[in-house]
């Protein structure tokens, strides 16, 4: 009985732990898309997530949020950003290029994870709004 509770304790620990995420700076805050100015990100760093706001559009007679909108949890790598969407039946997480700069430029670099009329492997800057 003291075995397997020690054991169950033991999982329960090591279950528990975080995985440690590399971040170079904290990127909390709202971000605007640098070129058209119509996306913004909201970070929220302590809960792992993001709101991407990108407007409303009419469809079907219906004044709807932009298609991609929504929250996304989120995990830094080195240099890429691995995204989950909230409202996604999936919990696959997507990685794509990210990259902090200096604290001083407030410029962050993203890989195209949500508009659908560029290529993915075009970069999307964010300017963080003071």
């Amino acid at each position: 009985m003291k075995n397997s509770l020690f054991i169950g304790l033991l999982f329960f620990l090591l279950v528990g732990c975080e995985k440690n995420t590399i971040e170079k700076a904290p990127i909390n805050g709202i971000w605007v898309e640098t070129t058209q100015k119509m996306d913004t990100l909201v970070f929220d760093n302590q809960l792992q997530l993001f709101e991407l706001n990108r407007g409303i559009e009419l469809r079907n007679g219906y004044l709807l949020p932009k298609l991609s909108s929504g929250l996304y949890s989120y995990e830094i790598g080195k240099d890429s950003i691995s995204l989950n969407w909230i409202l996604s039946s999936s919990s696959y997480r997507n990685n794509y290029y990210f990259f902090k700069l200096d604290t001083e430029s407030d410029l962050i670099k993203i890989g195209n994870f949500f508009v659908d009329s560029l290529n993915k492997n075009v970069t999307l800057i964010f300017s963080r709004i003071p």
